[in-house]
């Protein structure tokens, strides 16, 4: 998961380092299962962008950008490295801190802050010119991410003409054992239609491609990718 797998922020382009906000006692299990798991390896992802933000946004003038969910960060360095201020946000410190790392490596330092935080308490206010979740996924079970009410939050937050640009799986891959709950493009949609009322669709469907699971397993999964723009403000 990029809680991956998103209140207070740093404003404008200074770079605030790793920080952390207080998790309410009941997201400790899985702040701590999270920080296991990245602590476990040197690097737990690919340290590639999810390939949806390149292909849609590699054209957008550069914002403001708040990535939730921002693991080891590769979406947010692709962004800041095009200019973009972003702010990352995961639920586990060490995560942040390899986002950290590799701003300072990279240069971009000055337009990345990482914040070690749940994002069931809350997002920053923003607003932002581009709100990103790639693959944070609910659970059936009693007190799991609402994802729903997460991206309508999300989109509170997007600016005028801004994006919120989301991924998830529409159908698990065969390697997945923790039961994520899943969504359509269309239910997405559908379940966003009262916070995003007269956004324009800019990505609305399922794409399904093959994909490697952790342990070198072969097979395919279906995404659902999500792309809303907010109209412009009215002219004053």
């Amino acid at each position: 998961m990029k809680q991956s797998h998103q209140h207070p922020q740093c404003a404008g382009a200074q770079a605030c380092g790793p920080q952390t906000d207080t998790p309410k006692p009941d997201d400790d299990n899985r702040a701590s299962r999270w920080e296991e798991r990245y602590a476990s390896v040197e690097q737990l992802w690919s340290g590639r962008p999810n390939d949806w933000l390149p292909e849609l946004a590699a054209n957008w003038s550069p914002g403001s950008a708040l990535e939730i969910g921002c693991g080891e960060g590769a979406d947010v360095l692709w962004l800041a490295e095009r200019g973009w201020r972003v702010t990352g946000l995961d639920l586990s410190a060490t995560a942040i801190g390899r986002l950290t790392r590799h701003a300072e490596r990279l240069g971009v330092a000055s337009r990345v802050t990482g914040r070690v935080h749940d994002v069931g308490a809350g997002l920053p206010e923003g607003p932002f010119d581009l709100v990103t979740s790639f693959y944070v996924h609910g659970g059936p079970e009693e007190g799991s991410l609402d994802l729903v009410a997460l991206l309508s939050h999300a989109a509170a937050r997007v600016a005028p003409g801004g994006h919120l640009l989301t991924a998830v799986h529409a159908v698990n891959p065969p390697w997945h054992t923790h039961h994520a709950r899943t969504y359509t493009a269309d239910e997405l949609l559908e379940s966003l239609a009262g916070a995003t009322a007269g956004w324009e669709t800019v990505v609305a469907e399922e794409r399904r491609r093959q994909a490697t699971g952790p342990d070198g397993q072969e097979g395919s999964r279906a995404d659902a990718v999500v792309c809303l723009r907010r109209p412009e403000a009215p002219a004053s």
